[in-house]
């Protein structure tokens, strides 16, 4: 039942998707500007000061268009869950998926995942041109490939267990945009995506040291720019994924009972 939800929705979506191509083209094309953006961001960035407060020497480039491609996808990962929601809502079949002998919670998973696979694409080929027009270096190899690929497993079973959380706050209080951005920005200030956690004053830097999110960065620069693999700091974004996605499913759970015994399930 579930794979079947899953073909229906991805079928769905991709069919919504063909029908609006412009709609990617101007996601691409969003990409390529901010690619140009940081290049030549980076080239005003001392890389030997970077080198001194990270302990990275591959350049600023280099530093920020990893942590901008997962960014991408945690964007989407965070927003996607609670605006298909809302799309469910107004499109007047949300109380019919919820009738689906499939829990709740796995359902909203199930209706983010085009979503979610297209935000991976998009950051791939971030990945992709930054290395075939920007020069970017990949020193890591298979090995760091496969580390990146496990890092990316982690990161979206994150990013969808933390849509999951968001979704369920929607579902009872309705507005969620002012929170998702709220959140995606917080996040981009405090795991390193645009800059070293050494740059932060010390409070901030260690909150930021224990935030999932910015072992996923550290571990994806890790892989792919160094070939490392960072065990530690996989085994802990695993963990607190998985934790996550197990709170997520409760919370939404218990939101979707107190939404049905308000009335207010189709209210939007």
């Amino acid at each position: 039942m579930t794979a079947g939800l899953l073909w229906a929705f991805l079928r769905r979506d991709a069919a919504i998707q063909v029908s609006y191509r412009s709609d990617l083209a101007l996601q691409f094309a969003s990409a390529i500007f901010t690619l140009t953006l940081f290049f030549y961001l980076g080239e005003l960035v001392d890389a030997s000061a970077l080198a001194d407060d990270a302990g990275f020497d591959g350049g600023y480039f280099a530093f920020a268009i990893v942590g901008i491609a997962l960014l991408q996808i945690m964007q989407t990962g965070l927003a996607s869950f609670a605006n298909r929601l809302r799309q469910e809502q107004l499109t007047g079949t949300f109380e019919a998926l919820m009738a689906a002998p499939v829990s709740p919670a796995v359902v909203i998973v199930l209706t983010a995942v085009f979503d979610l696979v297209r935000a991976t694409v998009v950051g791939l080929v971030l990945i992709v041109v930054s290395v075939a027009i920007f020069g970017l270096s990949l020193s890591g190899g298979l090995v760091g490939l496969a580390a990146a690929l496990v890092v990316l497993i982690g990161a979206l079973t994150l990013f969808s267990a933390l849509g999951v959380l968001l979704a369920s706050f929607g579902l009872v209080y309705k507005q969620t945009i002012t929170l998702v951005g709220m959140t995606v920005t917080g996040l981009a200030l405090l795991s390193g995506v645009y800059f070293p956690l050494e740059v932060l004053p010390e409070p901030l830097s260690a909150v930021g040291e224990l935030l999932p999110f910015t072992w996923a960065v550290d571990a994806m620069r890790a892989a792919l720019l160094s070939g490392e693999v960072e065990i530690g700091r996989l085994s802990l974004l695993f963990a607190s994924a998985i934790v996550l996605m197990a709170t997520g499913f409760v919370i939404f759970r218990l939101a979707f009972d107190r939404a049905r015994r308000d009335g207010s399930l189709s209210q939007y």
